[in-house]
């Protein structure tokens, strides 16, 4: 199974990626693990990851105000995770969150996410759709791929009128 992961975004907009067009990739207990695994996350329970999973696409797609649901269930996400004080060598204490609570530390990041103001696009390519995070403001694709396939979709729509 390929899973729509870029890899270069962030962790809530990879974890939004898995609602996907008509695919769920946490609609079942093997495609949530291999979805975590790909991830290289610790596999976590999927109702309650697509439940996490639908507050964080709300709050990163909608363009008005938060979703207050959408809200309340990110808070209780990120009120799990737990963290510890660590003492580093150098004598520097560090707060450290362990990875048994991965929901948590995604919802977290979410909400990081929100608060610094960092809108996702939606990839222009009409067979993609893909959250990314745009680098500049005139970034429109998720991925080179896509823009490639727009590129070609558009050489080969002149070039038949050329012919006609």
């Amino acid at each position: 199974m390929e899973y729509p992961i870029l890899g270069t975004e962030p962790l809530p907009v990879e974890f939004a990626n898995t609602l996907y067009g008509g695919l769920d990739c946490l609609g079942t207990p093997e495609l949530a693990a291999g979805w975590f695994a790909a991830m290289e996350l610790e596999a976590a329970e999927p109702d309650r990851a697509r439940e996490l999973r639908d507050a964080v696409y709300r709050l990163l797609t909608e363009q008005s105000e938060l979703d207050p649901d959408a809200v309340q269930t990110l808070n209780a996400f990120a009120a799990e995770v737990p963290s510890v004080l660590r003492l580093d060598s150098d004598g520097k204490a560090r707060w450290v969150t362990t990875t048994s609570a991965v929901l948590g530390r995604i919802a977290t990041c979410a909400i990081e996410l929100l608060v610094d103001g960092v809108v996702p696009r939606r990839c222009a390519a009409p067979d993609c759709g893909v959250l990314f995070v745009a680098q500049h403001g005139r970034r429109r694709f998720c991925h080179p791929s896509c823009s490639g396939r727009m590129r070609q979709a558009r050489y080969y729509r002149r070039h038949l009128k050329e012919q006609a």
